[in-house]
C-alpha cells in the first residue's frame, strides 16, 4: 500500500459503536513443530497450539486450540516456529525469542525457558530469522549470519561443537540473502546463486560431505542459479531461476520425489513433476511446493495427513492439494501444514493433537480447514475528546489533516493508526510534527476508525470519507 498522509480534528463529542469482532488479514505464518505462530498485518504476533515449553509467549502455560496474542509485542516484521521456541523480528532490527531454552536457543545469555518473550541479546541489524529444534540463526543486514543454541552437529557454524547461549558468528559467510535451518543442518543462499552448509549430514542432507558433517560452512556442489532455499529435517530443497526444483538428501518418504526412494541421496538432482515454482518448504519428512498459479503441489510423509489429501498414504509423486488456490505462501512442519491465502485467510492440515490447526479443535484434519479467529481484534469506537489536537474535514474527499497545537508532546511512541470497519490496518504514521496529512482520495466511500495513540492514553474517533 502506498504511503498515504491524513489529517485530523477531533470534536468533543461522544460517539459509541457496538463492539464488534473482525479479523485483520494475517501476512505471515509459521508452522513448528506443535504450534503455529502468525504475524497479523497491523505487527502483532499471534500463536495457536502446544505451549508446554510456553512457546506461544502468552506470559503462562497450557495449549490453546484458536489463536491468541503473544505479550509485549509490536511493530514485528517476520517471525517463526521451532520445535519448542519462537522467535520474532520486530522493525528495529532486534529479534525476541520464548518457550524452551535447554540448549540456550533463545539466546538469552541462560538455559532456562520462558513463557514470555525475551530479547536476543546482542543482536542488531537483522533482516531474516529461522527456528529449528533446539538452535536458531539470523541474517543480518551486511550478509553475515549469527546462530545460538545447540552445536552439537556444527550448525551453528562457528567450528566448534560447543553449543552457545549468546549468538556467534559463523564464519567465513558474506554476502548471505536468504537461511533456513533443518533438524541438524543449517542452509545459506549467497548473493551470486551458490548454496552454502554446515552441520550434520547423516541423510547427505548438505551434499557429499562427511557422514558427520562440517562445523563451518561448506559450499554445496552441484547446484547454481539458486534464488531460494528451504531445509527439511532431513532433506534440502534448492529453487532454480528457472523455477524449477533440486534437493539433496534424504528420500527415504518420497519427499524428494519419485527418484530413488527410500535411499539417502547425497549429489543434489532435479525433482521430476516440478516446473513454475515460485516458493518451497521443507518439512520434516515432506516437502510442499508454490506454484506461480497459486495452487501447491506435495510430496512425501503423510502419516498425520499433512499432505492435505484426505488420506494418510505417504506420496513421492508430487500432486496437486485438492481445494487450495490462490495461496501466497506456505510452511511445511513436524507434521502439521499451512497456507496463506491471498486474502489474508489461513488454512492447516495435519496433525492437531494440541491445537496446532487452530480450528478450535484437537482433530486430525485431513483437508486443509480455515484457523479461526487469526488476527481477530475487537473494534470498539469510543470518541473522545483531545483539546490539543484537531482533526479535518470530517467527513472528508481528498485528505485528513492532523494538526496538534503547540503544547501538544509528541514523542517516538505517539502514533496515528487508521483502520477500516473490518479491522484491517490501513495506515500508521509516528506523529512528531505540528501538522500531517494523509491522502485518503484512493479509499472507498464509508467508516473508518482513526487511533492516536500518545502517552497521555488511546484516542478515537469515527472518520467518514465521502
Amino acid at each position: 500500500m502506498k504511503q498515504r498522509k491524513l489529517t485530523l480534528i477531533l470534536n468533543a463529542v461522544l460517539i459509541f459503536f457496538a463492539s464488534t469482532s473482525t479479523t485483520i488479514s494475517a501476512q505471515t505464518i509459521a508452522a513448528g513443530f506443535n504450534h503455529s505462530v502468525y504475524r497479523c498485518i497491523s505487527g502483532t504476533p499471534q500463536s495457536v497450539g502446544s505451549n508446554t515449553s510456553g512457546a506461544l509467549g502468552i506470559g503462562a502455560f497450557g495449549d490453546h486450540s484458536t489463536p491468541i496474542s503473544a505479550v509485549g509485542l509490536t511493530e514485528i516484521i517476520a517471525v517463526d516456529a521451532g520445535y519448542f521456541h519462537s522467535l520474532f523480528l520486530k522493525n528495529d532490527g532486534t529479534v525476541w525469542a520464548v518457550g524452551g531454552n535447554g540448549n540456550g536457543q533463545l539466546g538469552d545469555g541462560t538455559t532456562s525457558g520462558t513463557t514470555s518473550p525475551v530479547q536476543v541479546v546482542g543482536l542488531t541489524g537483522i533482516t531474516d530469522i529461522a527456528a529449528s529444534m533446539d538452535f536458531s540463526i539470523f541474517l543480518k543486514n551486511d550478509g553475515t549470519v549469527w546462530a545460538v543454541g545447540n552445536n552439537s552437529t556444527g550448525q551453528l557454524g562457528d567450528g566448534t561443537n560447543d553449543s552457545k547461549t549468546t549468538p556467534v558468528q559463523m564464519l567465513g559467510l558474506t554476502g548471505i540473502t536468504a537461511i533456513s535451518v533443518g533438524q541438524f543442518h543449517s542452509l545459506f543462499l549467497k548473493n551470486d546463486g551458490t548454496v552454502w552448509a554446515t552441520g550434520g549430514n547423516y541423510y547427505g542432507q548438505i551434499g557429499e560431505q562427511p557422514l558427520y558433517g562440517v562445523t563451518t560452512p561448506i559450499e554445496i556442489e552441484g547446484v547454481s542459479g539458486i534464488t531460494a532455499i528451504s531445509a527439511g529435517g532431513t532433506h534440502s530443497l534448492f529453487l532454480k531461476d528457472d523455477n524449477k526444483v533440486w534437493g539433496v538428501g534424504s528420500n527415504a518418504f518420497g519427499q524428494l520425489g519419485n527418484f530413488d526412494v527410500g535411499s539417502y541421496i547425497y549429489n543434489p538432482f532435479e525433482l521430476t513433476g516440478l516446473s513454475g515454482i515460485t516458493k518451497l518448504s521443507g518439512g520434516f519428512l515432506y516437502s510442499l511446493f508454490l506454484h506461480t498459479n497459486g495452487t501447491v503441489m506435495a510430496c512425501g510423509a503423510n502419516t498425520f495427513g499433512q499432505l492435505g489429501d484426505g488420506t494418510t498414504i505417504n506420496k513421492s509423486i508430487p500432486f496437486i492439494i485438492p481445494g487450495l488456490t490462490g495461496i501466497s505462501a506456505i510452511d511445511a512442519s513436524g507434521s502439521h501444514s499451512l497456507f496463506l491465502d491471498n486474502d489474508g485467510t489461513v488454512y492447516a492440515v495435519g496433525n492437531n493433537n494440541s491445537g496446532q490447526l487452530g480450528d478450535g479443535t484437537i482433530t486430525q484434519r485431513l483437508t486443509p480447514v480455515v484457523v479461526n479467529e487469526v488476527c481477530n481484534v475487537v473494534l470498539s469506537v469510543v470518541e473522545n475528546a483531545i483539546e490539543k489536537v484537531s482533526v479535518y474535514p470530517n467527513p472528508c474527499r481528498e485528505q485528513l489533516l492532523l494538526a496538534l497545537s503547540d503544547s501538544f508532546t509528541t514523542d517516538t511512541n505517539t502514533v496515528a493508526e487508521l483502520f477500516d470497519m473490518q479491522g484491517q490496518l490501513l495506515h500508521s504514521i509516528k506523529l512528531q510534527a505540528t501538522t500531517t496529512s494523509i491522502e485518503v482520495a484512493d479509499l472507498k466511500t464509508g467508516i473508518y476508525l482513526l487511533r492516536i495513540k500518545s502517552s497521555a492514553g488511546i484516542f478515537e474517533k469515527k472518520i467518514i470519507k465521502k
